[in-house]
Formats: structure tokens, sequence, C-alpha cells
């Protein structure tokens, strides 16, 4: 499904819904920007940490899993382009959009070019980077930085690429003969609050679908089955892959929407 909702981004919001506070604790807490291990035990510090790096290391799985998908895709992809049947193809058996698949397609072309570093960030930054509208070089210096084991947030990688489109923007007003100083301010200003008023409406946007996704959840299944929900995708090293096993147990059936004969 386009622009469905992440399952890390799922299990967040189903966290933070009121009317599953009461068992939140059972589960863990969305994590804090920062965290201050100051006053909590040191074997158990020691523990979340570690934590905390197998999370990260589990991004990192989701990020390479994006690269194998747009791989597999890119591969199916020279079979199919004669025929003409490859978007009914990803459509019928992948169960994804064209636009999606295209997407995961940029993301293996990105990997190539730029290499393993491009595993080591996170998914919504690789989507970013992956864009055809990413410019060269913010992705340059964000795949740098990731080589040196500075890996930078999402929201600055966000802000960086505005800031180079806003440049870009002004360039060519100038050497087109640019305009009254006074005008100028004006549409750069204009300029700037259209492109971040875009990309907060994006993250609302997104925001919105997952919690939608997270309330249908609790009414379906009832907090005990998402209780259940919760840990196993918590647990999951792979979410995805738990998703393509149900996928495939409900597709035993055929499709979900003409049900078992």
């Amino acid at each position: 499904m386009e622009n469905a909702a992440e399952p890390y981004d799922l299990i967040t919001v189903l966290l933070r819904l009121e009317s599953f506070k009461g068992i939140a604790s059972e589960i863990g807490r969305a994590h804090s920007v920062a965290f201050d291990y100051s006053e909590i035990d040191a074997d158990l510090a020691a523990n979340l940490r570690r934590q905390a790096n197998r999370i990260r290391t589990r991004i990192g799985r989701a990020t390479r899993d994006l690269i194998d998908i747009g791989r597999d895709l890119l591969a199916a992809k020279k079979h199919l382009i004669d025929h003409g049947d490859f978007v009914k193809w990803v459509e019928a058996e992948v169960g994804i959009a064209r636009r999606t698949a295209q997407a995961y397609m940029a993301i293996a072309k990105l990997a190539v070019d730029k290499g393993a570093a491009i595993a080591l960030l996170p998914p919504t930054t690789v989507h970013r980077l992956a864009s055809k509208s990413a410019p060269p070089e913010v992705v340059n210096e964000v795949v740098a930085k990731a080589q040196s084991g500075d890996v930078l947030p999402d929201r600055m990688v966000s802000e960086m690429i505005l800031e180079a489109k806003f440049q870009r923007k002004k360039t060519v007003w100038r050497e087109g003969g640019g305009l009254p100083r006074s005008k100028q301010s004006t549409i750069e200003g204009e300029a700037r609050d259209q492109a971040r008023q875009t990309i907060e409406q994006a993250r609302s946007n997104r925001e919105e679908k997952t919690s939608e996704a997270a309330e249908t959840l609790l009414n379906a299944l009832g907090t005990e089955g998402v209780v259940l929900v919760v840990k196993l995708f918590s647990e999951e090293e792979s979410p995805w892959d738990l998703i393509s096993a149900l996928r495939r147990r409900i597709g035993v059936c055929g499709a979900v929407q003409e049900g078992c004969q």
C-alpha cells in the first residue's frame, strides 16, 4: 500500500494512544530525545545502552532490507520491461504501488552509487536522499559524515535539503538578472515559508495515517490483541518479514477481498 504507515511508527503511536496508556508500561515507552542515566543503577544503565544499540542495529537492518527490496525489483524489471508487465506484476504479486516500487529501486541505485554507508542511515533519510530532487551536494555530505561515523538526524537532513534547494533557486534568480532587492527578499521569504510548510504538511499527513492505522488496530483487536501485536513487532528484528509472513498466511485462501470459498 502506497504511503502505508511504517511498522516502527505504528508501534510508537500505539504506545501513545490515550486508551492504551494504562498498559503501555508492559511493553515499553517511546524513546526520548535524550536520556539521563545518572540516577539509574549502573548494571541497568549498561543493559539499557546495549538494548539501544540493538535497536539502532535493527534500524540499520531495515535500511538494508529496503536496499535488497530495490535490488530484487530492479532484477525483476529487467525481465519484464520488454513486456510492459512490470507494474502489473508489482501490484499483483508484491502488493505495492508503482511509486513505492520506484522509491525502493531508487534506494538500491543510491546504495550502488554511494556504497555501504547508505545502510548506516535511517530509512526515512535514505528515502530523502534517493529522491530525484535531492541536491547532490547534500547527498554527498550526509554520506561522507555517515562514513566517518556521524549519522545526521533526519530532521537535520531535511533542513539541509530545504536550504540547498533555496540556494539553488536564489542562484537562478541572480543569473537571470535578478530582481529589486526588496522584491527578491519578499520572494525568498515566501519560498522558504512554502518549503517549510510542504515539509510540515507531509510530516503531518504521515502522522495522521499512522494514528488512523493504530486506532483501527485497537478497535479491531482490542487491548489484549494490540498488546500481543506490539510485543511481537517490538521483539521482531525485521517487522517487514513478519508482515510478509502474515500476508502469505492470509493468501492461502486467496485474496482477502474475495474471502475463502
